[in-house]
């Protein structure tokens, strides 16, 4: 029986994280024509809470949360984890896709940048420069792209509510590795869910209430099932296991790869072209992935 050591193995899995994440954006837009996007997030959260509550339950390993830990569950559910799910959203709306794209790639830098404030990773400079080429890889692949970087669509708001979701994601990825060290990854997840769900059911209570839910059709319901159970739960579930083994911030570079396995799925299943300088980009973002978790020699 061939043994895969635990390195590998992390590394496989934020792989297919990457690609929930690549697909996900596919989904969410079939279900987004006929819900509207507080109703559709709350409905996708409630479906994560529920997954996470039965991984919670089935694992038994629910443990009493100290006082003290409270405030740090708080700020990764509250001001990570709902700030990214709110503006993500409205965020995409209101800038074009090459802009979204290229504000998304931000993320490792948010990640590196706060754990340099606060002290808790050391940055080498081999990560600096596989983060380089990961924006550098998407940024080939947007111009290899019909229409390249444009600003239509593109708003002032949306621009500043796309880097505020990636900041909270940022917040909320580095937030949970002490959280994850002390309580078990479904605990975390199912606290952090519960604070980002019991705002958006305030928020989208009016909407929730005047949604003719017969009308929804059959797709639209897989788009939210796939989304909540493999894009929010799951994915994040793996996402935390990333967290635990390499880090934050060799984790959050992976971040970078969803367009390259959403550019795959539109060539495979959408008939879209695919161009030797998106083929290129995902090579480059490949490479900065490799050399940010290449283990020093």
């Amino acid at each position: 029986m061939i043994r895969i050591s635990n390195n590998i193995r992390t590394h496989f899995l934020l792989v297919l994280v990457t690609i929930f994440w690549g697909v996900t954006p596919s989904f969410m837009k079939v279900s987004l024509l006929e819900m509207n996007a507080f109703t559709f997030n709350t409905l996708r959260l409630f479906t994560a809470l529920i997954v996470s509550g039965s991984f919670l339950a089935f694992s038994g390993s629910w443990k009493k949360v100290d006082k003290k830990d409270w405030l740090q569950f708080i700020v990764t559910g509250l001001f990570g984890f709902f700030i990214f799910q709110i503006c993500f959203p409205i965020g995409v709306k209101y800038t074009s896709v090459s802009i979204s794209a290229l504000i998304m790639a931000t993320l490792p830098i948010n990640v590196v940048l706060i754990n340099l404030l606060f002290r808790l990773e050391k940055i080498s400079l081999r990560t600096i420069i596989g983060i380089i080429f990961s924006i550098a890889g998407i940024t080939i692949i947007i111009f290899g792209t019909e229409g390249g970087i444009s600003l239509d669509g593109t708003h002032t708001i949306g621009v500043l509510l796309l880097f505020l979701s990636e900041v909270g994601f940022a917040i909320y990825t580095v937030k949970s590795k002490p959280l994850i060290i002390k309580y078990s990854i479904y605990q975390v997840l199912f606290i952090v869910i519960v604070f980002s769900f019991v705002p958006f059911v305030f928020l989208a209570a009016k909407n929730i209430v005047n949604t003719s839910f017969y009308s929804v059709s059959g797709i639209a319901w897989i788009g939210l099932f796939f989304t909540g159970i493999f894009g929010t739960c799951i994915a994040n579930i793996l996402w935390y296991g990333g967290i635990m083994k390499i880090g934050s911030t060799k984790t959050s570079i992976y971040g970078n790869l969803p367009p390259v396995f959403g550019i795959v799925v539109s060539f495979i299943f959408l008939n879209e072209t695919l161009t030797l300088l998106q083929i290129a980009g995902g090579f480059v973002i490949m490479a900065g992935v490799i050399l940010v978790n290449r283990k020093n020699t």
